[in-house]
C-alpha cells in the first residue's frame, strides 16, 4: 500500500470514524493501524460502500466492543474511503 493511501485511510478513521476517541490523544494516533491494510485491500478490490461499512461495523461491535455508530454514519465514512482509490500507486 502506498504511503499516501495509508496516511489518508488513517486520517479518515481518526477524523470521521473514531469510535474510541483516539484522535483526542497524540499517543493513540495509530490506534486503528491494524485496519489500514484490510481497508486498503477493500478499497483496491473495488468493494462497495456496503462492504466497507460492514467492515467498520464489525470492528466496532466485535473487536472494540463499542455499539455501532449508525449505518448512515458508516456509509459516509465508507464513501470517503472509496474516494481514496486514486491514491494507491502500488
Amino acid at each position: 500500500m502506498s504511503a499516501p493511501l495509508r496516511d489518508q485511510i488513517r486520517q479518515v478513521l481518526l477524523e470521521d470514524w473514531d469510535p474510541s476517541n483516539a484522535a483526542r490523544f497524540e499517543a493513540a494516533k495509530h490506534e486503528y493501524d491494524a485496519y489500514l491494510s484490510p481497508l486498503a485491500d477493500l478499497i483496491r478490490s473495488d468493494a462497495d460502500e456496503d462492504a466497507i461499512a460492514s467492515f467498520l461495523k464489525e470492528r466496532e461491535s466485535e473487536i472494540m466492543c463499542f455499539p455501532a455508530i449508525g449505518q448512515s454514519h458508516l456509509r459516509r465514512v465508507a464513501q470517503k474511503l472509496i474516494r481514496l482509490r486514486d491514491l494507491d500507486d502500488d
